[in-house]
């Protein structure tokens, strides 16, 4: 879950982007699994789900482990169009957390380097 006012808007780097609508200061925590929100799926389970919905979720979700099980987190905010950056502004902190690598400014893409949290990417 965004712990920050977000925006989607066309991306420079991919399709849309996740902006941040205000300052974010160095180190603050900017994302943060909430169940209440965000979902987990056995990825066992993919198969279950229509071909349709198979597709979304190879799309917007990533693969981790949690306690030995492969699971699809899916971020039910626009945190599912964080793009890609190999020197990104948002850092893996414990836990999983997101935190600011830098002061974020207003209107500024919020970015993440999938390799250190999605098992599935290949670049």
């Amino acid at each position: 879950m965004l712990l920050y006012s977000t925006r989607i808007a066309p991306s420079t780097i991919h399709g849309l982007g996740c902006f941040t609508t205000e300052d974010i200061k160095q180190g603050a925590t900017v994302w943060q699994y909430d169940g209440r929100l965000d979902r987990r799926i056995p990825k066992s389970e993919l198969g279950d789900f229509p071909p349709g919905v198979q597709a979304y979720l190879n799309m917007y979700a990533y693969e981790e482990d949690i306690d030995g099980e492969r699971m699809m987190t899916l971020c039910g905010d626009q945190a599912k169009h964080m793009n890609h950056s190999d020197a990104p502004n948002l850092l893996e902190g414990p836990d999983g957390i997101n935190v600011a690598g830098r002061d974020i400014a207003a209107g500024e893409e919020l970015t993440c380097d999938y390799s250190k949290f999605d098992l599935s990417v290949k670049f």
